[in-house]
C-alpha cells in the first residue's frame, strides 16, 4: 500500500466523520450543538495524532524507532536508503516488550544507516494483520528484515550483542581466509549471527575454488576496507563463488561463511579435507576437530541453501537460551541429552556423538546436550525435576511443533530409550500450555481494552456523550419544572391578593 494511497484514504474518513458530525451540530438543539462542538474538536486532534504518529520518512537512514502499520510497512521495508531492519512485534501489555523499549531507543541513533528499528503492535488493527502474516505467537517477537526475506532474530537481546550483530551484518557475508588457523579465529570464533547469540560459532562453511580470481569491472567501488573489496572481487568471478555469495548473504543473520584463497591449496589438508581435480569445493566445517561434511549437490543457490540450512547446527548443540529456538526450528525433533554436574557431561557428549554420526535414525532428530542444573525450571514442565550434582544422566525427546514429548527417567542407554519410543514402553504425551502468571487481574483488563481497540473506545465515547447529553437535558427539565413551580406560586399569590382586595356586599 502506498503512502499516497493511504493518505487520501485517511483524509476521506476524516472528511466523513467531519461531515457527519457538523450535521448533527447544525441540525440539532442547543444541547447537540454544544456536545457535537467538542466531538468535532476531539475527532480532528486524534485524527492529526494519528497521522503524526505514523508518519514515515524515507530516503534517509532512521535515527529512531520507527512505527510500521500495515499502511506504511511496504514503503518502510523498500526504502533503499534503510535495507536492514529489526523489527519489534509487540503488545502494550507485556512487560519484556516494555523493558526491551529503552534499549532499542538508545540503539537506533548509533545504527543509524546500519540497521533501522521498527515495531509492530500487534493488537491496534493498523498492526494486527502484518503480525498474523509473520505467524507471531509470543511478545516480543524480534525479526530480521533484508533483500524481501524475514528471518527470526534468536540472540542475545541485550545492547552489545545487538549492536555487535548489526555491525557484522553491515560487512561482506563471505569472510576471505589464507590459513585454517585464520578461518577459525575470524569465522568460527566470530559468533556475531543471531543464532550464535553473540557466542563461538558452533559451524561455518568453507568455499575454495581455484578458478577464483580478483574481478575488478565488477566490483562496487562502495566498500571502504581493502580486504573486504578483495573478497567482493573474488565472489563475482565464477559460478562457485557467485551461488556461495548469494547463500551467505542469505543466511548472514544466522550461519557463518568463509572462503579459502585461492593460491592456499595447502590449506585443504588441515581442515581434513582432500581435493584431486580443479572443482570447487564447499564443506561444512565444526569446531573441536570433527571431521568435515562436504557437499555434493547441484551447484546452484536453492540447493546449496538447502545444505545450509539442513546443516547449520553443530552434530550435537550445546543447548543454551540463545540457540534454543533456533534448534528448535529446524524442522526435526530435539533428543536432548540432560547432565547433572560435570563427571556426565563428557559420558553424555560422547554418547550424543557416536549416535549422531553412525546411528540408525541419526537424521530424524536435532542432537542436544544441556545442563540440568541450570535448566531446571524448564525441565519441570517434562516431570524432570531437579537433581543432586552428579545424579544420572536422563534422555527427553521434544517436539516442539507439535507441542509433544517423551520422557522416562529410569531409561538412561540411548538404544534403548529410542526403542522404547518406537515400540511404545515411552509413551508419547502432549506438552502443557501454562498460563502466564504474572498477569494480575489489571493487566487482564488493559490487555483486553487494548486488544478490541478501537472499538470498545467509541463504545466508551458514545457512553460518556450521552450520559453528558443525559445530564444536560437533565438539568433542562429540572430548570423547566423549577420555573413552571415558580410560575405557579405566582399565580396563586396573585390570586389571594386579589381576594382580599375584593369588597364583601352587605345584605
Amino acid at each position: 500500500i502506498t503512502s499516497i494511497d493511504s493518505s487520501i484514504r485517511r483524509f476521506i474518513h476524516s472528511f466523513i466523520i467531519f461531515f457527519l458530525l457538523y450535521s448533527i451540530m447544525i441540525k440539532g438543539n442547543s444541547i447537540y450543538k454544544k456536545v457535537s462542538r467538542h466531538v468535532v474538536l476531539l475527532t480532528l486532534l486524534f485524527q492529526t495524532a494519528i497521522w503524526s504518529t505514523y508518519a514515515l520518512t524515507t530516503g534517509q537512514p532512521h535515527s529512531t524507532v520507527q512505527t510500521l502499520t500495515k499502511d506504511n510497512v511496504d514503503e518502510a521495508l523498500n526504502d533503499p536508503a534503510n535495507g536492514l531492519w529489526l523489527l519489534k512485534f509487540y503488545a502494550p501489555w507485556c512487560g519484556h516488550c516494555k523493558k526491551l523499549a529503552p534499549t532499542l531507543d538508545k540503539m537506533a541513533p548509533y545504527l543509524a544507516g546500519k540497521l533501522a528499528i521498527g515495531k509492530i503492535d500487534c493488537t491496534s488493527i493498523s498492526g494486527k494483520p502484518l503480525c498474523e502474516s509473520q505467524k507471531v505467537r509470543g511478545y516480543p517477537t524480534l525479526k530480521i528484515y533484508r533483500d524481501g526475506d524475514f528471518f527470526d532474530y534468536t540472540g542475545k537481546r541485550d545492547a552489545d550483542s545487538m549492536i555487535t550483530f548489526a555491525e557484522q551484518m553491515s560487512l561482506p557475508a563471505v569472510k576471505l581466509v589464507n590459513s585454517k588457523m585464520e578461518f577459525e579465529q575470524s569465522v568460527l570464533s566470530t559468533g556475531s549471527s543471531s543464532s550464535s547469540g553473540g557466542g563461538r560459532a558452533d559451524v561455518a562453511f568453507l568455499l575454495y575454488d581455484s578458478k577464483a580470481k580478483k574481478n575488478k569491472k565488477d566490483t562496487v567501488g562502495a566498500v571502504e576496507n581493502a580486504k573486504e573489496l578483495v573478497v567482493e572481487q573474488y565472489l563475482s568471478s565464477t559460478t562457485a563463488t557467485q551461488v556461495f555469495g548469494q547463500v551467505a548473504r542469505k543466511f548472514q543473520d544466522r550461519a557463518h561463511f568463509g572462503m579459502l584463497h585461492p593460491e592456499k591449496k595447502e590449506e585443504l589438508e588441515k581442515f581434513g579435507l582432500s581435493i584431486k581435480s580443479k572443482e570447487p569445493l564447499i564443506a561444512k566445517i565444526e569446531k573441536d576437530e570433527l571431521e568435515p561434511l562436504v557437499y555434493s549437490g547441484k551447484l546452484n543457490t536453492l540447493d546449496l541453501m538447502d545444505f545450509v540450512r539442513d546443516n547449520n547446527a553443530a552434530l550435537v548443540t550445546r543447548l543454551e537460551h540463545s540457540n534454543f529456538r533456533k534448534l528448535a526450528s529446524m524442522g526435526r525433533p530435539l533428543f536432548l541429552g540432560i547432565s547433572f554436574g560435570s563427571d556426565s557431561q563428557s559420558l553424555v557428549l560422547e554418547e550424543l556423538r557416536n549416535y549422531a554420526k553412525n546411528g540408525k535414525d541419526k537424521n530424524k532428530y536435532r542432537f542436544a546436550i544441556l545442563d540440568g542444573m541450570q535448566w531446571g525450571q524448564f525441565l519441570k514442565q517434562f516431570s524432570i525435576e531437579q537433581q543432586s550434582e552428579n545424579s544420572a544422566h536422563q534422555y527427553l525427546v521434544l517436539d516442539t511443533t507439535k507441542r509433544i514429548f517423551y520422557q522416562n527417567e529410569n531409561v538412561t542407554n540411548l538404544q534403548e530409550y529410542l526403542q522404547g519410543i518406537e515400540n511404545g514402553i515411552i509413551p508419547m504425551r502432549e506438552q502443557s500450555t501454562q498460563a502466564n502468571t504474572n498477569n494480575g487481574p489489571l493487566e487482564k483488563v488493559h490487555s483486553f481494552f487494548v486488544k478490541h481497540m478501537p472499538y470498545l473506545l467509541v463504545l466508551l465515547f458514545i457512553i460518556v456523550a450521552g450520559i453528558v447529553v443525559f445530564i444536560l437535558n437533565d438539568n433542562e427539565d429540572e430548570i423547566r419544572y423549577r420555573k413552571l413551580l415558580e410560575a405557579q406560586s405566582e399565580r396563586a399569590k396573585k390570586v389571594q391578593e386579589q381576594r382580599k382586595q375584593k369588597p364583601i356586599k352587605e345584605d
